[in-house]
């Protein structure tokens, strides 16, 4: 039987987010929990050992694809045969893993990648399933009674890697830090020939971003409202899997028409327009360029400002103890955990 493990990656999580991941302990074969926040958190590790957990503080090294690889590594040392990531902002369904499993015994050791269907609670419908002939992108039909679906694309919450496939690919990009992560991976898969596919019956509940929803007339537009790092390292990455897949996979492109699309957002209907549209053009000029890593490496003084607003705000919200855990704010190389479809 197909050895299933689950990695959670961690930061600076709440008490809800903990019980989430010290519960998933009976449902997996294996569970690693990788904490991502900068300095160890004796809370995190009272509660995970109590519950018999095994936690890897990693301190953020790399950003979320340094945590992913320190995490899938252990697991496949350790026997697992498929590897399911989870971010805590994640609730899997109470038949994941029992169906998962099924897949990957049908898979019988080939490399593959597959995923839930990704349900956003923040704008309250699907995020779309994605094909792509390598040159464009199309929506898929989504068909309920197939037990896999070809795809192009997955989200790293939910998303199951095989041991085989996780040989055939490599390790995740750490020069990317954060965002995009997951859009270079399935990539490389389609380069490789490493099929990607989605699991109609399972529906993974997610948040992704602060999502709003504004009316523009008849006109009805959602917004990110990420903060200004986010969009450097957004804009960034972008650019560099444009530069680095685009000749062979043209579809590489679409992350940029993205940014387009986040700098309208912006313009129109989101506060601090000029910081975050600095920002994007920052990214824009460093993923050019190639200068990649995390922002404290590539922009210090963007770093030390980011900092400096995550260190006021952490202070507001630890005068006030009823926001703790819903605003922590990561500064410089501390990623928000909640990667987009193509973030």
């Amino acid at each position: 039987m197909t050895i299933l493990g689950a990695l959670i990656i961690l930061f600076h999580p709440s008490e809800e987010q903990l019980a989430r991941a010290a519960a998933m302990r009976s449902a997996c074969d294996r569970l690693l929990v990788v904490d991502n926040s900068p300095l160890p958190d004796t809370r995190t590790a009272k509660v995970l050992g109590k519950a018999g957990v095994v936690l890897l503080h990693h301190g953020n090294r790399n950003g979320i694809a340094g945590a992913f690889n320190c995490g899938l590594s252990a697991l496949f040392d350790a026997g697992a045969d498929a590897v399911a990531l989870f971010d805590q902002d994640s609730e899997a369904p109470e038949a994941y893993f029992t169906v998962m499993r099924d897949r990957c015994t049908s898979m019988n050791g080939r490399a593959f990648l597959a995923g839930p269907r990704i349900f956003d609670q923040n704008d309250q419908r699907f995020l779309p399933e994605l094909a792509t002939s390598g040159l464009a992108v199309e929506r898929l039909s989504i068909h309920a009674d197939a037990a896999m679906q070809r795809c192009a694309f997955l989200i790293s919450s939910g998303c199951v890697i095989s041991r085989e496939a996780f040989a055939r690919l490599g390790r995740f990009d750490e020069t990317l830090f954060i965002d995009h992560v997951d859009t270079e991976y399935c990539l490389r898969a389609l380069l490789r020939n490493v099929p990607v596919y989605v699991v109609p019956s399972l529906v993974l509940l997610h948040r992704i971003g602060s999502r709003r929803r504004h009316k523009l007339g008849s006109l009805e537009m959602t917004t990110m409202n990420h903060p200004g790092f986010r969009r450097y390292y957004s804009a960034r990455n972008a650019m560099q899997l444009a530069l680095q897949y685009g000749m062979r996979l043209p579809v590489a492109i679409v992350p940029n028409v993205l940014t387009l699309w986040q700098i309208l957002q912006i313009v129109l209907l989101e506060k601090e327009k000029l910081a975050k549209l600095n920002a994007i053009a920052l990214g824009l000029f460093d993923g050019f360029f190639g200068r990649m890593g995390p922002l404290e490496r590539t922009r210090p003084r963007f770093a030390a400002k980011v900092a400096r607003v995550a260190r006021t705000t952490n202070a507001v919200n630890a005068a006030n103890p009823a926001r703790l855990g819903e605003t922590n704010t990561p500064v410089a190389g501390e990623p928000a955990m909640s990667l987009t479809r193509h973030s």
